[in-house]
């Protein structure tokens, strides 16, 4: 992005919950962005913030630094940076973002400027989008295998208390349900002991 848009020269992402006062740089093209955002960060303003919690495309220059964010203009003085631009990032119900751009040696980005960091944009949200519901495709997926993994060795403490008191599978269920609340640990793990123990004795009894 940053060899795209000829002015900027630093990229950064900045991602925050909803729930949270702490925001955090998720990407960037340079350290030096890492610092630029911590000190937006520090000041609880500045275009990051403002684009993330606005909805909005937020461009500004070094001089209209000082009025609209009079806390991160000590700091942005310092920095070096002479024109900011940050769009807005759609990333899930529980998170806000904005996608920010730095520019050392320029008056000011464009309108044409704002065009290409929106046509970026879709792209990163789609990004985030994928990558955040591949994980969740596969934390899903871990616990399928798991709750798969769990029933089996349900399935198998049952067989032996069925086998060994002559009860029926719904009774036999509802005595490990009964013992592991009485023990306070899960049936999963309470039939993992049964099964255990019930090798345990076929291996010593040969």
């Amino acid at each position: 992005m940053v060899a795209a848009i000829p002015w900027a020269d630093m990229a950064g992402v900045t991602l925050l919950r909803h729930d949270s006062d702490n925001p955090a740089t998720a990407a960037c093209s340079n350290a030096r962005v890492i610092d630029i955002d911590a000190d937006q960060y520090a000041a609880d303003e500045g275009p990051c913030l403002e684009a993330a919690r606005t909805n909005q495309i937020v461009s500004v220059r070094i001089d209209e630094v000082a009025t609209r964010w009079p806390n991160f203009a000590s700091a942005a003085a310092a920095i070096g940076v002479t024109s900011y631009l940050s769009a807005p990032l759609a990333v899930d119900s529980g998170h806000a973002g904005s996608l920010n751009l730095y520019g050392f040696d320029c008056e000011g980005f464009s309108d044409v400027d704002e065009v290409l960091v929106k046509m970026f944009v879709t792209s990163v949200e789609a990004a985030v989008w994928n990558s955040r519901h591949a994980a969740e495709a596969r934390t899903e997926a871990d616990g399928l295998r798991e709750a798969m993994k769990t029933r089996g060795t349900i399935e198998q403490a049952k067989g032996i208390l069925i086998a060994v008191r002559g009860i029926s599978p719904e009774v036999a269920f509802a005595v490990l349900a009964e013992q592991s609340q009485r023990e306070n640990v899960r049936v999963a793990v309470l039939a993992a002991r049964v099964v255990n123990s019930a090798v345990s004795k076929a291996v010593g009894s040969h």
